[in-house]
């Protein structure tokens, strides 16, 4: 009688984030045990998943007396519950019984062989390396911020180290008089716009009137440009309105200006004796300082693809070091390694992209499985099947955008249309996307699929 059971396989996936967990999911769940027997592990700094598009929020302390219930717009500051999901309850289920389908190493990837076909592993705890044989490799290895900042995992470290940063900007955001928030991208706005929430002197449609005289304070958004989120090419008016909003929380916005250095300066005396001296430097070339009580970095970030050989890289201007990869999402030269997100040179990195390559790439990697099981079966038998075909993702250079400047709402486009701060609001701005992430971890949905 003939096993139910297909040939081993092993699947390493780089990367628990907005791409891998759900695709571990996915492979350990809708894999048919007779085509393979799939093991998957999950090689990631984090082992909780970091939900980092609530990230602006989660600089802000907590403020249990304007929870959910009794303020509709939203609530001002989120603490890691609302921010971190640990992974290990959402996979247990897969080693019941002692199946052993499922593995997590804590730790970044350091090199990857692709003809030896290993990954070398410097495990968190304790620094030690870890070789780890596959298959099949998906690379969803995402960002880091260039400023260290925690609006992703942080670079030298994972979920602990990350909680901390955050923590600390909690309690320097608590006492500070004085913030300056640096970068006109998506982060840079939300940050900008959760602070003015909650400490502008002029809080305008926000989760509450202004803030009591003696909880504002000063809050400075540095700009390299005249308006917001040029980086996106979003229209004039987008860029705008996210401006003014802004304006309306008591923000000020410092444009067309750069910060071109930062340095801790002491301060003797107060609650918030450690300071920073920044070094501003405008379009024309003058410089000035400024001293502050919190500095908040959104500067941009660098993916992660500085472990890969250099053959598997688009090491062109446009390419910018992601991952050569064909329209089956599979990169060039190897059909054994797949990749996704912020490592893919076919388009620029977004969650909404993210979501949309997740929707081709679930389906390719299980025709693949398929066929490869085929060949093995083929390879005993002396018999060739034919090969299910892999879907090839389309790349839309759509904008869509949106950027909530606080609980109350924000602003932004799908292609062309300008989009109402109603909507960004029911859509974004109330949760930052928290009230699903726990379906998220447990490998229920995704951003936009919620029969995952």
């Amino acid at each position: 009688m003939a096993s139910s059971t297909g040939p081993d396989h092993t699947v390493v996936i780089l990367g628990a984030g907005y791409a891998g967990v759900p695709m571990a999911h996915h492979l350990l769940k809708r894999t048919p045990a007779n085509v393979a027997n799939v093991r998957v592990i999950l090689v990631a700094p984090n082992d909780a998943l970091f939900f980092n598009t609530a990230a602006p929020r989660g600089l802000l302390p907590v403020d249990d007396t304007k929870n959910s219930s009794s303020n509709p717009k939203g609530t001002p500051g989120y603490g890691d519950d609302r921010l971190f999901y640990d992974l290990a309850p959402a996979f247990a289920k897969y080693n019941a019984g002692g199946a052993k389908r499922f593995e997590q190493v804590v730790g970044r990837a350091t090199s990857l062989d692709p003809d030896r076909q290993t990954v070398e592993v410097k495990l968190l705890a304790g620094g030690e390396a870890k070789t780890v044989h596959y298959d099949t490799v998906l690379i969803a290895t995402g960002s880091d911020m260039t400023d260290g900042s925690p609006f992703k995992v942080v670079s030298y470290g994972g979920t602990a180290e990350t909680k901390a940063a955050l923590a600390a900007y909690r309690a320097q955001v608590k006492t500070a008089a004085h913030i300056v928030v640096a970068g006109g991208g998506l982060t840079g706005v939300e940050v900008a716009g959760e602070l003015g929430s909650v400490y502008g002197s002029k809080v305008v449609g926000g989760a509450a009137p202004a803030a009591p005289k003696s909880e504002q304070k000063e809050i400075l958004f540095v700009i390299n440009e005249p308006l917001p989120l040029g980086v996106y090419g979003a229209k004039e008016s987008v860029r705008q309105t996210a401006a003014d909003r802004l304006a309306a929380l008591g923000v000020r916005i410092v444009a067309n200006t750069t910060v071109t250095a930062a340095a801790a300066a002491s301060a003797p005396g107060g609650n918030n004796p450690q300071r920073t001296v920044l070094t501003l430097t405008d379009k024309a070339g003058k410089t000035s300082t400024l001293e502050t009580d919190v500095y908040i970095p959104a500067l941009g970030s660098t993916v992660n693809t500085g472990f890969l050989p250099e053959r598997l890289l688009d090491t062109s201007a446009k390419g910018k070091r992601r991952v050569r990869a064909r329209t089956t999402l599979q990169a060039e030269g190897y059909d054994n390694i797949f990749v996704i997100g912020d490592a893919l040179d076919l388009i620029g990195p977004s969650l909404k992209n993210v979501t949309e390559q997740l929707e081709v790439l679930a389906p390719n990697m299980q025709a693949y499985l398929k066929n490869w099981a085929a060949s093995q079966s083929g390879a005993k038998s002396g018999s060739a099947a034919a090969a299910a075909p892999l879907k090839e993702y389309a790349v839309s250079n759509m904008i869509v955008l949106a950027a909530s400047t606080g609980p109350a709402g924000g602003t932004g486009q799908m292609g062309s249309m300008k989009l109402p701060s109603l909507l960004v609001w029911f859509f974004k701005a109330r949760y930052l996307g928290t009230d699903k992430a726990q379906e998220y971890a447990d490998g229920s949905r995704t951003a936009q699929n919620s029969k995952w």
